[in-house]
């Protein structure tokens, strides 16, 4: 895919499927929020037979994390960073990103899973703001298992979504 569509490919794979974004026109700061590579032990998710990083995993965030955990997508030969979901205390509370023009979706705030600022009617479905993904490698051996296997083929053990 030329890199130039990646960006727009993302975009709507976010809006469409994962609904993650959230409230504020401000960048989040605070830990991994000015991250611009993703860390060795960045989690990892497959959409379109593209892998997606995500850092901090969902499994490394508890109450004692305050932060953002952050999207990255490859384009070309370097990653971009599509978007910043701000946790406070081990809960999310906003997705931020810098390619989100809605201005309903960007007022959307979270306290523990639950919508308590903007339209509920806009804002991304909770479930999705704070995003799970397999370990480091495992994008790769789900799809060598699906190939050599077929589609029903089952993950291996240190692959699971967490």
């Amino acid at each position: 895919m030329p890199a130039a569509r990646v960006v727009p490919f993302f975009m709507g794979l976010l809006l469409c499927s994962l609904s993650v974004y959230a409230a504020g026109a401000d960048k989040p700061t605070g830990r991994n929020c000015d991250l611009t590579l993703p860390p060795v032990a960045a989690g990892e998710t497959a959409h379109h037979g593209i892998t997606l990083r995500i850092y901090p995993r969902a499994k490394d965030i508890d109450t004692r994390y305050s932060g953002c955990q952050v999207l990255f997508a490859p384009e070309g030969e370097k990653w971009i960073m599509l978007s910043l979901t701000e946790v406070i205390d081990g809960d999310p509370v906003r997705v931020w990103s810098a390619y989100e023009t809605d201005t309903e979706v960007l007022a959307s705030r979270f306290r523990q899973g639950k919508v308590v600022q903007g339209n509920p009617d806009a804002c991304p479905a909770s479930r999705f703001i704070l995003l799970e993904s397999l370990a480091p490698g495992c994008t790769r051996l789900v799809q060598d298992a699906v190939t050599k296997y077929g589609l029903g083929a089952p993950r291996p053990p240190e692959c699971q979504t967490q």
